[in-house]
């Protein structure tokens, strides 16, 4: 059992609920918190990470980052959280050493491509966007 399995309980009994906010704003209910999140651990599995693998985590506080861990709990990845406030420098030495495969990022913190990352996604972007869509069913989606 891992933590994406309360996110899915939560789903289940409450889809309409409200979940993440962005300031007074609704970001995303309970179930399309579960949805993206779903729809991210596919695509992520999809293209070829493997439970386990790591993943950096290296933003400012965004209402995406929640979908994010969650969606690699989601997947059995292992995410690496890291300090806003580090210089990339320090972040690419994280990197080497967990041996992060992806990093989701914001671009306030990591201005360019961190070292050591085969691939590296600017929450804000098109393309976190569409590793977000949500799944059709995100009850379908085994936890791993």
């Amino acid at each position: 059992m891992s933590l994406a399995h309360l996110l899915l309980r939560q789903a289940r009994q409450r889809p309409d609920s409200p979940a993440i906010l962005s300031g007074d704003a609704l970001h995303a209910t309970h179930g399309e918190w579960a949805a993206r999140s779903a729809g991210l651990a596919q695509r992520l599995l999809s293209a070829g990470l493997q439970p386990g693998d790591r993943v950096l985590l290296f933003a400012r506080n965004h209402p995406r980052y929640l979908e994010v861990l969650w969606g690699l709990w989601w997947a059995g990845l292992v995410a690496v959280p890291v300090n806003a406030k580090l210089h990339p420098r320090e972040v690419e030495w994280i990197v080497a050493n967990c041996g992060a495969r992806w990093g989701f990022v914001t671009t306030d913190v990591a201005p360019g491509p961190l070292a050591g990352l085969e691939r590296q996604i600017d929450l804000e972007g098109d393309e976190a966007a569409a590793l977000l869509a949500p799944a059709s069913d995100p009850l379908a989606v085994p936890v791993t």
